[in-house]
């Protein structure tokens, strides 16, 4: 948008009315310019991107897959080992395999997952683009329009009466051991360099002579002071720059298939409630989403000529709320 532009739509520009537009005009613009300029700064001090997406799950589905995206604003990537870990063991677990299927490293010709506990509950993954140099399956800068890659997971099936039915997928950063994104030249990416001195403390045990200028003929390492003497070595390790890669975890949200839920969500009040109402009126009426468990909102159990969903589950929905009637039945 320019600013001429929007000067030259006015009529009337002596009108109050046109000097608001002007100043309209000027603020829009300038908010754009802004925001462009906040945008290029952030992909210019960053490095890298994952972004872990939030899904959502019947209870007992099978093979859900949960896509991790990436955004390498820089660098050429080429490899990459990624940890994966729950919060709640009891909620699901992943399969050991990979959906490549449409992702950045679909033709990527080595791979593979793994478990360090055992149980399914933490996943491991390992990426490398080809074989050999030169890397030409190797993921040039991009925005994460496509995933790299679809972890597959299995939800277990939890009772309706479980509440908190949100389980968060945690990438690993505080063990570097399985955290890498590398270069084609197996450079890593957005990694640091840092030191800390290994200092060891020594005691003589055995002197040659009882004076001063006497040899040490003997050392004992002791943990620390009092001492002779000491050996500082400094060493290097690898550490995560937080100014440059950004992590952002992720989570499977199990839905509450509670009949008469018709939102999915638990209220306050319980699982069933005027927000359900709501729903279902948005949904019959006004194009509103389907509910996210069809079955839930057949709450009088019928299925008319119209579908399992119809005006008779909302009057009877009416009358379970507000006029003592029964309860939804659903299934049964």
């Amino acid at each position: 948008m320019s600013i001429r532009r929007c000067i030259t739509k006015d009529k009337d520009m002596n009108s109050h009315f046109g000097k608001f537009k002007v100043l309209l005009c000027f603020a829009i613009v300038i908010w754009m310019f802004l925001l462009e300029i906040q945008v290029g700064h952030t992909q210019d001090s960053l490095d890298l991107e994952i972004i872990v997406e939030d899904v959502t799950a019947l209870p007992g589905e099978q093979g859900v897959t949960i896509p991790i995206y990436m955004k390498n604003y820089h660098d050429t990537l080429a490899a990459f080992n990624l940890w994966l870990v729950l919060h709640r063991p009891d909620i699901m677990e992943f399969q050991m395999d990979l959906d490549r299927n449409g992702t950045l490293m679909e033709d990527w010709e080595i791979w593979g997952v793994n478990t360090l506990g055992g149980q399914g509950h933490d996943l491991v993954i390992l990426g490398v683009s080809n074989f050999s140099v030169p890397y030409t399956n190797a993921i040039p800068p991009q925005y994460g329009e496509i995933p790299l890659m679809k972890v597959i997971v299995d939800v277990y099936n939890i009772p309706d009466t479980m509440t908190d039915r949100t389980v968060n997928i945690h990438v690993v950063t505080e063990n570097l051991d399985h955290f890498g994104f590398a270069d084609p030249n197996g450079g890593s990416i957005g990694i640091a360099t840092d030191s800390f001195p290994d200092t060891t403390w020594f005691i003589c045990t055995q002197w040659s002579e009882p004076d001063p200028d006497s040899v040490c003929l003997n050392w004992e390492e002791v943990p620390g002071p009092p001492a002779d003497s000491i050996d500082v070595n400094w060493i290097l390790y690898g550490v995560l720059d937080t100014t440059k890669v950004v992590i952002i975890d992720g989570s499977l949200a199990v839905w509450d298939t509670t009949c008469g839920n018709i939102d999915g969500v638990a209220g306050p009040a319980g699982p069933v409630d005027v927000a359900d109402l709501t729903y279902l009126v948005a949904y019959l009426f006004q194009s509103g989403p389907q509910p996210p468990v069809v079955e839930a909102a057949n709450v009088d159990g019928i299925i008319g000529p119209g579908g399992p969903v119809d005006v008779a589950d909302l009057t009877y929905l009416v009358a379970f709320l507000f006029q003592g009637g029964s309860e939804p039945v659903c299934w049964k």
